[in-house]
């Protein structure tokens, strides 16, 4: 006999994403883009941060980083289809350095997807070029519990070697990430432009450089820490100079460094439903998100039947394990609401499933305690 765990990995496509090598066919379609025609930065969809960080509460951006960051055109332009982020060495406010950061935060945000930018990039001890993301909401508290997701990182003193990250758990001191890198076998990322992916559905995110595969995260990797990852988040575009992580520069480092970036696609799946798009899933029912979520101890979960309707609500565990069945009975149409009580469970990432006799839905939920 089949065991639930087998039985609930062939019926759910969010679990069968978290097994390596394994894909679930997808329909990318093109939702967001930045080819850089235009001869300024499009102010719909990008904006400036300035500073040294210290007016968000961030002194020297929290990583002890040197450079003050401007909107001027000596260190942000469009030339030639292309975006350039320039670092330079100079005197600007106090400061040693200038260079530029920009982010997409409520011109351009987004739960799941494929993001996919072709840049080429900085070296030089000291440079710190970096494509990521950050939530735009931060809904599970302040970094890194709701999240960060690193497209791609590179330490000038190692410009054949990009990263890619995951932050999250509880605040510094104790905060955790999860990452790896790959390395070009020949040259370094200075020398053309490369393309950087992410490709983000419920419960996996997976890096690739050129299509080659190299990093993975899923709910197991963050363990026993709760997966934030469900959420929107917005892309960021900049180069620091110095910090923790690269070190300062020194006498081998060459100023101006630039980023250029050809181009930014974001493609989401149409059919992967989001939680926006409740009302239009076609079928015998709409199940809702949870609400609260996340949530301690309880939760509510609600949902639609369009006609009398024999309805099945079991909750899993991030490993497919059953850990609760909700409803087992009929239902008159209408909207009703079911009570999750898992004050006895650990925090995490759970799944729940609504089964009538020819339809099925999945939605996650964070348990954090």
């Amino acid at each position: 006999m089949k065991t639930l765990y087998t039985k609930f990995i062939k019926s759910a496509v969010l679990l069968l994403l978290l097994i390596p090598g394994i894909s679930a066919a997808q329909t990318w379609q093109l939702v967001w883009s930045d080819e850089f025609e235009t001869d300024t930065l499009d102010a719909s969809k990008w904006s400036f941060e300035l500073g040294t960080g210290a007016q968000y509460g961030l002194i020297s951006w929290g990583n002890n980083e040197l450079q003050h960051y401007t909107d001027r055109s000596d260190n942000l332009y469009l030339e030639d289809g292309m975006l350039h982020i320039v670092a330079r060495q100079e005197q600007f406010a106090n400061r040693n350095y200038t260079s530029a950061r920009i982010r997409t935060i409520n011109k351009g945000d987004w739960t799941y997807g494929k993001f996919e930018i072709r840049a080429k990039l900085p070296k030089g001890r000291g440079l710190w070029p970096a494509l990521w993301m950050l939530p735009t909401e931060s809904v599970y508290g302040g970094w890194p519990r709701s999240g960060e997701i690193d497209i791609m990182e590179l330490v000038g003193h190692q410009p054949n070697v990009v990263h890619g990250t995951v932050h999250y758990g509880p605040p510094w001191p104790d905060n955790q990430e999860h990452g790896g890198s790959i390395t070009l076998s020949d040259g370094d990322f200075s020398e053309d432009f490369h393309v950087f992916t992410i490709e983000w559905s419920p419960n996996r995110i997976v890096w690739r450089m050129d299509g080659m595969f190299f990093m993975l995260a899923t709910p197991n990797n963050l363990a026993p820490h709760p997966w934030p990852f469900d959420q929107a988040f917005h892309l960021l575009f900049n180069v620091a100079v110095g910090g923790t992580w690269p070190g300062n520069p020194d006498s081998t480092t060459e100023f101006p460094q630039t980023m250029t970036v050809d181009y930014v696609r974001v493609y989401q799946d149409s059919e992967l439903v989001s939680i926006e798009d409740e009302e239009t899933i076609p079928g015998q029912f709409n199940l809702r998100q949870n609400y609260p979520n996340p949530f301690n101890p309880d939760t509510n979960i609600s949902f639609d039947l369009r006609e009398f309707s024999h309805v099945t609500i079991e909750v899993y565990d991030i490993m497919g394990r059953h850990v609760a069945t909700l409803a087992d009975r009929a239902y008159d149409a209408g909207s009703h609401t079911v009570r999750f009580d898992a004050s006895g469970l650990g925090s995490g990432t759970y799944i729940y499933r609504m089964s009538t006799d020819s339809h099925q839905q999945f939605r996650s939920m964070q348990l954090i305690k």
